[in-house]
């Protein structure tokens, strides 16, 4: 049962960074849905003429049109005190074998999208929860 109560703790909104800059990119909410796990991006945000984020705002730039609502989770499912799937990657547009854990101490999501099963080929990123 100790799975579960990691995994519940997965539901809810996040914030998103990029890889290489640090940037906070969008949030995305994670919901249950019939057994399987969804996680769709809800909000874009963009640095203004300051440098503070904000939100991004219809009609978006070239190359974000769409994303709103992309669905990042497909067959994700609990496996032991993580979610394991394919999750998908907007900005390359490929599906990877994905892995979610949830880290309590600092109320944080690790992403591992990978070419292989085992997770050794593909890259990870934190999520932190949206205040």
């Amino acid at each position: 049962m100790m799975g579960q109560a990691q995994v519940s703790k997965m539901l809810g909104q996040w914030n998103t960074f990029d890889d290489k800059t640090g940037d906070m990119r969008s949030t995305v909410n994670i919901y249950e849905e019939n057994g399987t796990y969804q996680c769709v991006i809800t909000t874009l945000y963009e640095k203004d003429a300051n440098g503070k984020f904000q939100v991004m705002k219809a009609p978006y730039p070239k190359g974000f049109e769409g994303v709103v609502g992309t669905q990042l989770f497909s067959e994700m499912k609990v496996d032991g005190d993580q979610l394991k799937g394919r999750v998908y990657d907007p900005e390359s547009q490929k599906t990877y074998h994905g892995k979610v854990t949830y880290k309590e101490k600092t109320d944080e999501l690790i992403l591992r999208g990978s070419l292989d099963k085992a997770g050794l080929l593909g890259r990870s990123q934190t999520w932190k929860r949206k205040k």
